[in-house]
């Protein structure tokens, strides 16, 4: 019984001793889930993990990313051996071609082929993200160069058609790929390349219409590419190949050994005007295109390019007509037409953009200079130019106010003094002109219009928004004296002219008289300046009337002093004393002026005091 009572006892007692471990255990888990139903991290837990790992495992830290590191596991090293090894399998082609194991034809096919391959495992690469994806492309393209003016320039295994046409299959399936996956190297390495690798093949007697077609389909890369912000220099880079291809072929057409047929079919002269106009169209409307739907402002690159493809191309077409047709009317033409189509766009990018006429400087500007050369290109003659420039310049200055566009305003200031430059560099200036009545006529014309633009620009202040040269550079206008001076000039020869005819049929002393005259003019120039300075308070016409006035004197008293004698002596002499009376007078009034000024200025303050004082304020 007493054993049975003990055993029961023993039972109970380790139950209990269960039970209790079974409580805690519960206790722990239910703080374990409270705990992480808070989604607070064991903490002690993990500490503690960490505190009984070994020392010697902490230490296992990752080094740091160095050069040696950068070098192996980065591109660089890759990439050396990638140049390595596709540079090793070029090189035995080339080896076993030289040595006569192959023929010359079926290296060059090789050759064409292993450049081909390493483009399309480019394009595999490109797409699988790899980072020697670099590498073979570009020595594809490179070895294709390679190949191609070697087989053709050399070895003579490969015409010129097929070299361009090869060129251009290469250079279209890189700069494909450099769009595709946006790499900006592939981009510049086949536009660049295609271009300067074209123009060294039969240079320099290049098959013109194929490398055209060439250089065409780099710059239709180049404007795609930047319309995608990829690589903007390589516009730079396809234009200037294109200015210089044609400038070339212009050369060559315009200075030939003969103007005649089998001339013509060398030079491929039937090509040359269809080329040129696809050129020209197909900058023109990108660069119109560009304007109509972006609204980003204008970089260098679209501001000038009006100018340089439509100015260029007439001035290459003008420069080929000359020799071999003769006749430049059509192109004159042609030239007027283009003007009027640069006018159309300027007036509607100023319509478009009221404020400021974004755009439309450019397109005017070209304008201008193609109505002026189409002019003169319709006239065979230059010296039409002169009245195009003065009385555009004279428009200019009045449509820049209305659209409120400084830039037009400058370009206006430009054109009259180009006018008056022409007119130099054209000979119709000088006393002894062929035709007497038309240089009258066009020294009139430039004289008018200086005048009128002079007069105009000082009652209207330029406008200050979107022009950098008026409101930084000048602010105060004063560029406009160009327009007072090249007036000036310009009626000294008007004068000079009329003397010269009066005085070649009635004196017999002429060389003297007509000196003596011109001196007079000067200095009747000069007075004529002080007095209307004078009568308009005008400090820029006297600081010119005072220079006139010294120009004057000087070939007074220096050079026809000493070279003159007589009457025409006198006058000169004369004329110059006139002009320092006058001067004397001038001054002296203008210094009263400044003093009676003065005084009122400094009566101001005390009378406003005076009437403070009296008068108390509300």
């Amino acid at each position: 019984m007493n054993d049975t009572q003990s055993g029961i006892e023993g039972q109970l007692k380790f139950l209990t001793e269960k039970i209790e471990l079974l409580q805690e255990t519960v206790a722990d888990l239910s703080a374990r889930l409270q705990t992480l139903e808070k989604g607070e991290p064991l903490r002690e837990k993990q500490q503690t993990a960490q505190a009984a790992k070994p020392l010697q495992q902490a230490k296992n830290i990752d080094p740091q990313p160095g050069v040696l590191k950068k070098a192996g596991t980065g591109a660089l090293l890759p990439r050396v051996a990638a140049v390595c090894f596709a540079l090793v399998v070029a090189l035995i082609l080339r080896t076993i071609t030289d040595n006569g194991i192959i023929n010359i034809q079926l290296g060059s096919m090789l050759g064409l082929g292993y450049a081909a391959a390493l483009i399309i495992g480019g394009w595999w690469l490109y797409s699988r993200l790899s980072r020697l994806a670099l590498v073979f492309p570009a020595c594809g393209l490179l070895l294709l160069f390679s190949v191609v003016l070697e087989s053709h320039g050399r070895f003579e295994s490969l015409s010129a058609v097929m070299a361009y046409i090869i060129l251009f299959i290469g250079g279209a399936a890189v700069t494909a790929l450099g769009l595709r996956y946006r790499a900006s190297g592939q981009l510049c390495l086949a536009g660049l390349g295609s271009g300067l690798v074209g123009m060294s093949i039969d240079f320099p007697y290049p098959f013109y219409p194929l490398l055209a077609l060439l250089l065409f389909g780099g710059a239709v890369a180049a404007y795609i590419a930047n319309r995608q912000k990829l690589c903007p220099s390589l516009r730079y880079t396809t234009l200037g190949l294109i200015i210089v291809f044609w400038m070339f072929w212009a050369f060559k057409l315009n200075v030939p050994a003969a103007c005649d047929e089998p001339t013509a079919a060398i030079l491929h002269l039937n090509w040359f005007y269809p080329l040129l106009l696809v050129f020209w169209l197909f900058f023109a409307v990108a660069n119109i295109h560009r304007m109509a739907t972006d609204t980003e402002d204008l970089g260098f690159f679209e501001s000038f390019l009006p100018t340089v493809a439509g100015v260029g191309a007439f001035l290459a077409a003008w420069s080929v007509t000359v020799p071999w047709y003769r006749s430049t009317l059509l192109l004159g033409i042609v030239g007027v037409l283009a003007a009027i189509l640069h006018f159309v766009v300027g007036g509607w990018l100023a319509a478009r953009n009221k404020e400021g006429a974004i755009g439309s400087t450019t397109y005017t500007f070209a304008g201008i200079v193609l109505l002026s050369l189409g002019v003169a290109a319709v006239f065979s003659n230059l010296l039409w130019s002169v009245p195009i420039l003065s009385v555009s310049a004279y428009m200019l200055v009045r449509v820049a106010n209305r659209w409120q566009s400084g830039g037009i305003r400058c370009i206006s200031y430009l054109f009259q003094l180009a006018a008056g430059v022409v007119a130099a560099a054209t000979g119709v200036v000088a006393a002894d002109f062929a035709n007497p009545l038309v240089g009258c006529l066009i020294i009139g014309i430039l004289m008018t219009m200086s005048f009128l633009q002079y007069r105009w620009c000082r009652s209207h202040s330029p406008p200050f928004t979107h022009s950098a040269f008026f409101s930084w550079l000048d602010r105060k206008d004063f560029s406009a004296v160009i327009l007072l001076l090249t007036g000036l000039i310009s009626g000294f020869f008007l004068l000079r002219l009329g003397l010269y005819q009066v005085l070649a049929s009635t004196t017999a002393d002429f060389e003297y008289m007509f000196r003596g005259g011109q001196t007079v003019f000067i200095n009747l120039g000069a007075v004529f300046l002080l007095l209307v300075a004078s009568s308009r308070k005008n400090t820029e016409i006297l600081t010119v009337a005072i220079i006139v006035g010294l120009i004057g004197m000087l070939k007074s008293f220096v050079f026809d002093l000493f070279g003159i004698k007589g009457m025409p002596l006198v006058y000169s002499v004369f004329s110059s004393g006139v002009v320092a009376a006058v001067g004397s007078v001038v001054s002296s009034r203008w210094q009263r002026k400044k003093e009676r000024i003065k005084p009122e200025n400094n009566a101001v303050p005390a009378e406003s005091l005076d009437s403070e004082v009296a008068t108390p304020h509300h």
